[in-house]
């Protein structure tokens, strides 16, 4: 055999050789691609045989339970519980179902997943101040503090005018449950001569308060404050409140500012008036001086209220005024 002839007949059998290897390889493939679907439907078919072997069952009513007593009564029913949010209601403890998917009754196969949705308990909201305004003022704002007005008494007073209120339970700042009632008391005007109310003596100077008492034989009983904000020999304190009533011979306490008075000490009078709105907005004033710093007022205020304040100092300070927590004014004075 010639050389070339050997060379024709080695490149035919190298070509053979390929074919016969690439024809394994696809036979090896169409046999592995056979029983990989051959598993895939085999496996769905089990699948769908055990889900469909699984009991039917009903689904318990989980709402206002607490979420341990709702993990067993689906643990007693082969089902699964997932939680699906966090929501505020009212009526339903905190840390139990307020809803769920399916509902109760609902008909579900075992290893279902019932999703509920876990109460965070009653929301809580601050009681506005109304003390001083007048009563549609006042039912609006405890209206959009999402609370109700219960009963609306009347009283007479020394210190609001007629149509004003006086006084409201619960008081002012107190953290309630949203949709709590706030009773008020609105004023009828100065009462006649036989009633004895007590007059506001928030910082006025001792000498009235014991004029006053002397006048309507009532003992007037003095404790002191070495450190109250309020200036030297001022009342910081009474007890009773204002326009409570009193007959002669009762005791009127009243808590006197006796801090040390420095040769520097100085006073400065806060007048702030806040913007008209909607909403009711907590105030807070601080005094930075030599000693450190002091809070001067933290309390909640209506719109359009006026805040009035005689602040004693001493050297340089800074006043600063915050409404929600954010500062809106800063007065420095020497």
């Amino acid at each position: 055999m010639s050389e070339q002839n050997e060379e024709n007949f080695d490149d035919l059998f190298e070509g053979k050789r390929k074919k016969s290897s690439w024809g394994k390889w696809v036979a090896a493939l169409l046999v592995l691609a056979f029983f990989v679907g051959l598993i895939v439907v085999s496996a769905d078919w089990v699948i769908g045989a055990l889900v469909h072997t699984r009991k039917e069952v009903t689904v318990p009513d989980l709402t206002k339970k607490p979420v341990s007593e709702a993990l067993g009564l689906l643990a007693s029913q082969n089902l699964a519980l997932k939680q699906a949010g966090i929501e505020s209601a009212q009526g339903v403890p905190s840390g139990s179902v307020l809803r769920q998917i399916p509902s109760a009754g609902s008909t579900v196969r075992e290893g279902r997943v019932i999703r509920v949705w876990i109460s965070e308990g009653n929301e809580m909201v601050f009681v506005p101040n109304t003390v001083g305004t007048d009563l549609r003022s006042a039912q609006l704002a405890i209206r959009q503090a999402g609370l109700l007005v219960d009963q609306v008494e009347n009283a007479y007073s020394v210190t609001y005018e007629k149509g004003l209120i006086v006084s409201q339970t619960p008081k002012a700042d107190s953290l309630v449950q949203k949709g709590d009632k706030v009773s008020l008391v609105l004023s009828n005007g100065e009462p006649p001569a036989s009633v004895i109310l007590v007059p506001n003596f928030r910082s006025k100077k001792l000498a009235e308060a014991t004029l006053w008492a002397s006048a309507q034989n009532i003992n007037l009983v003095i404790k002191e404050d070495p450190v109250s904000v309020f200036r030297n020999g001022t009342i910081a304190e009474q007890r009773p409140a204002a326009d409570t009533p009193v007959s002669p011979g009762s005791n009127l306490e009243v808590v006197v500012s006796r801090r040390p008075i420095n040769d520097d000490e100085k006073t400065y009078h806060l007048h702030y008036e806040l913007p008209q709105g909607k909403n009711t907005s907590r105030m807070r004033v601080t005094l930075e001086d030599a000693t450190g710093e002091t809070e001067v007022l933290n309390e909640a205020k209506l719109p359009g209220s006026k805040i009035d304040l005689e602040i004693p100092y001493s050297g340089h300070a800074t006043i600063r005024i915050f409404t929600d927590g954010i500062l809106v004014r800063e007065r420095e004075v020497e």
